[in-house]
Order: structure tokens, then C-alpha cells, then sequence
């Protein structure tokens, strides 16, 4: 018999004992591996037929390829998915309520419904998708990204100069950027100078939109990849070296968002606005005047205006300054409950990264809830009257913006689901104790 045919043979037995397809060539290549050095390993011992005692070490491939089905299953992310699809009908239905009978800025209840529909569709299409098909192209998905917006930056309609459906597409420019990071480990410098430089044209394209926030959200992803570069020494240069470059990238990449804030007098308006109360601080000035009547529960006895419309002096009522509304309709406590169901969510995507061993796995979850939480923040903030940075709340405000937060928070489950077949490459070796542990179970 021809030897590779035995190994073969033994692997596809065992193999079509595993239910779950994407568990099916990890495992197989393990266990190929294991055989393959066992077999050397007697080759070199001088012993005769050397992988037939191989495959004969390994057992019976029906009850280790059984009993590695039984280990490796999908992980059900039930509770993370019900909260997020919760969360966005909440907010669907709390834009229309709130915004019923205004003259304009209302919530057109028939695009919230299929905001909802469209989120969660790309909700499951992210929990399904194979995370790991992210990491072995990821030039391809990096070039194609960048060209899908400057695509839409060049030919989309603008409003006020802005490309709004690029924006939309920008938001997952992070989380292309973590994929084209994670395939320059082990690269040593060249691939450090490839990460840094990776991030110059995904921030270009932020530039063309324009849109600070995908660019802030684009180079604090960048930053902070970096730093976990340095503490699982990525590039192979050591922690102290990668350490280093990351605070020298850091610092360089808080140079152009210091001059973005700066300029203008933005900054100043935000944390001053009554210096200039008919222009840069107008906004903050009517918020904060919002506010100041609102109750713990319950509608505020501030109008705004002798008009039909509840608060028709505060800008963007409807989108960035939702969460005023909220507050000044509903009260501080409804606000506080929004925020923290979120925060719960932001906060177990966070531990569960921090268990994760695949550190693909760790990145991608990284840029999708840097996305998220940076939106969450910036959004509360601008509700409370500090007009830095103006974004929509994940999951509660905006149509487009939820569908697409949606599809981040499914690609992270993705992550989670797939964790007990996570890896960042093929395993050289099948450690001997998980093979003879399984068989051990089976008898």
C-alpha cells in the first residue's frame, strides 16, 4: 500500500465524523501533522512500515474523529445577538415616537422597520461569516475596501460636501485595518514599517469623504493594535522595540487630530461655548438650555419655542443630539438605561477578547468595538452639549449607521463562535496528551 494512502485513508475516516465543516480541515490538518511526525519519528528509529504504526498509535479514527466532534462546536452567541437586535428595535421605535408630529427631522417609521430588517440581516450574515477568511486575503480585502470608497466618495451624491454613503463604508475601514495588521506578524521591521505605513491610505480616503470620525476611530484602532503588537511581540523585534514604535506612531497620529479639533476654534467652542454663543458654540449653548429643565422621569417643562415642534431650537435633534431629546421627553433615567445596555455589551465584547487565543480573532473584535464605543461616546457627549465630535449612538440612532454597527457586532460573535477552532496558522504539531485524552474518553 502506498504509504501517503494509509495517513489518508485514517484522516478522512476520522474526518467525516465531524459535523461542523469549518472544524473539519483545522482538525485534519492536526491531526495530519501528528501523524506525519510520528511516522518520522519511526522512519528515523529505522522501524519497518513505520506509517502503519502510526496510524495504528492513533487509535480508531471513528472514535477520535467522534470525539473531536463532540469537543469542537459551535459556541452559540444567543445572548449578545438578542441583546444587540433589542437594542436597535428600542431605538426604532423610541426615533419614531419621539419625532412623531414634528414639521420636520421625523423618523419615517417605514425606513426605521426596514433599518431594522437590513441590521439584522447583516447582524447574522457577520455572526456567520467565517472570520478567519479575513486573515488569508488580506491585501485583497484592504485594496478592495479602499476602492469601494473611493468609489462612493467619487461618484455618490454629496450633501454640504460630504459623501454620506462613503461614511457609512468608512466605518469599516478599522477593521480592514486590523485584518492587513494581523497578517505582518512575524515580519520583523519590514513588517512593522508595513503596519504603520498600512494606515496613510485608509486615512486619505477619511480625508476625501470627509469624515473625522472614521479617521479618529482609524488611528486610535492603529494605536492601540500596535500596543498589543508590543505585548505579544508581534514582529519578533522584542516588546521593548515594538513598545517604542507604538508610542512614536501614537504620538505622530495625535498630531493631525490635534490640528483637526484645533482648527476653527472647535475645541474651544466645546469646552467654551458662550464665548461664542451665535456661532461655534451655538449648538452646545441650545443643549445644554435643553437639558437644564429635564426630569429623572418624565417630560421637561422646556419647549424651546412657541411651535408645534418640542425642541425645534436644538440642531440635529433627530440624529446627534437624539439622546437630548430622549432626556428632555423621557428623562435622565430612560438615557441611563440606553447607556448602560450598550456599555454591557461594549463591556463582555471586551472581556471576551481578552480570553480569545487567535490573535486575528483579538483584532478584528478590537476594531469593530473601538467603532462602537467611540460612536457611543462621542454621541453621548454631544447630547450632554459637548460639541467635539458629533456621531450617531450605536444601535438607537440612524438607519444606515445601524445596519452597519449591526454587521461589526456580528463579525465580533463570528469571533466567538468559531473560538474553539481558532487559529492564526497551522499547528505543526497536535500535542499527544489532546489526541490520547480523546481516545482515553472514548474507551
Amino acid at each position: 500500500m502506498p504509504e501517503r494512502e494509509t495517513i489518508q485513508a485514517w484522516l478522512e475516516t476520522a474526518a467525516a465524523q465531524i459535523r461542523w465543516r469549518r472544524a473539519r480541515p483545522v482538525l485534519t490538518r492536526e491531526l495530519a501533522h501528528h501523524l506525519e511526525d510520528q511516522r518520522d519519528a519511526f522512519a528515523a528509529e529505522g522501524r519497518e512500515n513505520a506509517e502503519a504504526l502510526a496510524v495504528e498509535e492513533m487509535g480508531d479514527p471513528v472514535s477520535v474523529g467522534a470525539e473531536l466532534d463532540r469537543i469542537h462546536r459551535p459556541d452559540p452567541q444567543w445572548g449578545p445577538l438578542a441583546l444587540s437586535l433589542i437594542l436597535a428595535a428600542a431605538g426604532a421605535v423610541l426615533r419614531v415616537h419621539l419625532t412623531a408630529g414634528w414639521t420636520y427631522d421625523r423618523a419615517d417609521p417605514a425606513r426605521a422597520a426596514l433599518a431594522v430588517v437590513l441590521g439584522s440581516v447583516a447582524l447574522l450574515a457577520g455572526y456567520l461569516l467565517d472570520f478567519s477568511a479575513l486573515g488569508r486575503r488580506p491585501g485583497a480585502l484592504y485594496l478592495g475596501t479602499l476602492a469601494v470608497c473611493l468609489a462612493m466618495t467619487a461618484h455618490c451624491p454629496r450633501i454640504a460636501g460630504v459623501s454620506y454613503a462613503a461614511r457609512y463604508a468608512a466605518l469599516w475601514l478599522p477593521v480592514v485595518y486590523a485584518c492587513w495588521a494581523c497578517a505582518r506578524r512575524r515580519g520583523g521591521w519590514s513588517g512593522l514599517a508595513l503596519t504603520a505605513a498600512g494606515i496613510i491610505p485608509p486615512a486619505m480616503v477619511c480625508l476625501l469623504i470627509p469624515y473625522t470620525f472614521a479617521l479618529l476611530a482609524l488611528l486610535l484602532t492603529a494605536a492601540l493594535l500596535l500596543f498589543s503588537a508590543a505585548r505579544h511581540d508581534w514582529f519578533g523585534l522584542g516588546r521593548r522595540k515594538t513598545a517604542c514604535a507604538a508610542a512614536a506612531f501614537a504620538a505622530a497620529a495625535a498630531a493631525p487630530m490635534a490640528a483637526v479639533f484645533l482648527r476653527g476654534r472647535r475645541l474651544a467652542a466645546a469646552l467654551h461655548p458662550e464665548l461664542d454663543p451665535l456661532g461655534g458654540g451655538y449648538t452646545a449653548l441650545t443643549i445644554r438650555q435643553a437639558l437644564s429643565s429635564a426630569r429623572w422621569l418624565g417630560e421637561g417643562d422646556w419647549t424651546g419655542a412657541a411651535s408645534p415642534d418640542p425642541y425645534p431650537l436644538v440642531p440635529n435633534c433627530a440624529s446627534d443630539a437624539f439622546l437630548t431629546t430622549l432626556i428632555c421627553k423621557l428623562g435622565w433615567l430612560p438615557f441611563l438605561a440606553v447607556v448602560l445596555t450598550f456599555a454591557l455589551l461594549a463591556a463582555w465584547l471586551l472581556r471576551r477578547r481578552a480570553r480569545h487565543q487567535s490573535q486575528l480573532g483579538r483584532a478584528v473584535v478590537l476594531a469593530a468595538t473601538v467603532v462602537l464605543c467611540l460612536q457611543a461616546l462621542c454621541s453621548a457627549a454631544w447630547s450632554l452639549g459637548f460639541t467635539l465630535l458629533g456621531a450617531s449612538f450605536p444601535l438607537v440612532v440612524g438607519n444606515w449607521s445601524t445596519v452597519m454597527n449591526l454587521g461589526l457586532i456580528g463579525l465580533a460573535l463570528s469571533v466567538f463562535r468559531e473560538e474553539r477552532i481558532a487559529r492564526d496558522a497551522p499547528c505543526s504539531v497536535l500535542p499527544r496528551w489532546r489526541v490520547r485524552i480523546s481516545i482515553q474518553r472514548v474507551s
